[in-house]
């Protein structure tokens, strides 16, 4: 197979355990919160909903981002990670190029956020190369707001 490609596939009963055995390197473990707290957060976030980022028939990583549009007028990537195992092969940057890809199909969205810790520096880069861009905003914790504007 020459063209990588992922899916993002619902979080179920059936593949919840999958999920939260996914881990991020050692060292990015302050960067991310547990797949578990984030399945967690999702029963919160009514606009959001959890999904794995498949290649092949195997979960490589996760993300949850809102499948409706969240009271301040955006979507929001909330969560997202690559098992280490599955790091550097281009996963990621394919997993936001199909959240943009689908949620480019609702009308009413105009613009896609997600924010990380200041000092991850490789998400930074990822968000960037994927067309998002520094809004200047900060979340009330100091993570970086960055934006994808749908055109």
């Amino acid at each position: 197979m020459n063209e990588k490609q992922v899916t993002l596939q619902r979080i179920t009963k059936e593949n919840k355990l999958a999920c939260i055995q996914l881990q991020p390197r050692e060292d990015q473990l302050n960067l991310v919160a547990s797949n578990a707290d984030s399945l967690i957060h999702a029963t919160k976030e009514i606009t959001s909903k959890p999904y794995g980022i498949f290649a092949e028939d195997r979960m490589v990583g996760f993300i949850l981002f809102d499948n409706e549009i969240y009271n301040d007028g955006y979507y929001w990537i909330l969560r997202f990670m690559i098992d280490e195992k599955y790091q550097g092969k281009g996963y990621a940057k394919l997993a936001i190029k199909e959240v943009i890809h689908k949620l480019k199909e609702r009308t009413d969205c105009k613009q896609i956020r997600v924010s990380h810790v200041p000092h991850n520096k490789v998400a930074n880069a990822l968000y960037k190369k994927s067309g998002f861009q520094e809004t200047g905003e900060f979340e009330e914790n100091g993570d970086i707001i960055l934006s994808y504007y749908i055109s």
